[in-house]
């Protein structure tokens, strides 16, 4: 007997909310092999939407005009029939007092422009888990052919701890041990997961956040490669040529509007 109900779903729906069409469709190529994706261009909307859809979990732009990132969270978690919902704020800021205040507004995690394909994923897996909104045997979260699986607890943790310490980076045995596990594992774990080596991986978050400095900041190309651990600009420069295509000074001379992705990151909706 029909009751009229809405089917179950097959998958974990998330919400987007971004007023940068560009970042969302860079998210929805990145997330929709796995999840149900949903989105929203503004504060408002994206408030109205998450109170309608109740999705899984919210990814949700900082800076936007009118009703910001931080006063949707605040809306949410003011609402009983949202407020238990994870949010991740999205920004280009990496600032440590905006993140404190995201937090204290009940976000989870902050996933940094430009985005990069296997973070956001990671973030997302492990804090649908964490949550409880799906369990971790969940058919719905079994990637799509050819997507990245899932990330641990201790590869996410290890990204985030990388992240932090570009600039000084500590050995990949005392990285493993910051994240209670062993060299050997955790090279095992980047390799199976991520399908990178832990030094490639480093590799890709120096560039990444080269490329962000560079956008977002007026520092020199030495104190950016100071900042991201190479110890000349000239091995910075060299890194950053092989993997971008063009120098640290033609990227910055170009408009990236503070969201630009790697090349092996970048996804169009077709």
């Amino acid at each position: 007997m029909n009751l009229g109900l809405p089917p179950a779903r097959t998958r974990p729906r998330l919400l987007l909310i971004d007023d940068d069409p560009g970042a969302l469709r860079e998210l929805v190529a990145i997330l929709q092999g796995d999840f149900d994706v949903q989105h929203a261009l503004d504060g408002r909307s994206g408030l109205h939407r998450a109170q309608a859809l109740r999705p899984d979990l919210i990814l949700l732009d900082v800076v936007m005009p009118g009703t910001d990132g931080h006063a949707v969270c605040r809306l949410l978690k003011a609402d009983a029939s949202t407020r238990d919902i994870p949010v991740i704020f999205l920004t280009s800021v990496q600032a440590v007092e905006e993140r404190l205040q995201g937090f204290a507004l009940g976000a989870v995690d902050y996933v940094g422009k430009p985005f990069a394909a296997t973070e956001v994923r990671a973030r997302v897996f492990v804090h649908l888990r964490l949550s409880g909104r799906v369990a971790a045997s969940d058919p719905a979260l079994t990637p799509a052919e050819g997507a990245e699986p899932a990330t641990s607890v201790q590869v996410h943790a290890a990204m985030r701890y990388i992240a932090e310490h570009l600039a000084v980076l500590p050995t990949v045995s005392q990285i493993a041990q910051s994240v209670g596990t062993h060299e050997v594992r955790l090279l095992a774990l980047f390799r199976q997961q991520l399908g990178l080596t832990v030094s490639g991986y480093i590799a890709e978050e120096r560039v990444r956040t080269g490329c962000r400095l560079l956008v977002e900041t007026q520092m020199s190309v030495q104190e950016i490669a100071n900042e991201v651990g190479y110890s000349s600009p000239g091995n910075f420069i060299s890194a950053f040529k092989e993997r971008m295509g063009v120098t640290p000074k033609a990227w910055r001379e170009s408009d990236h509007s503070g969201h630009a992705t790697l090349p092996s990151e970048s996804r169009g909706l077709g």
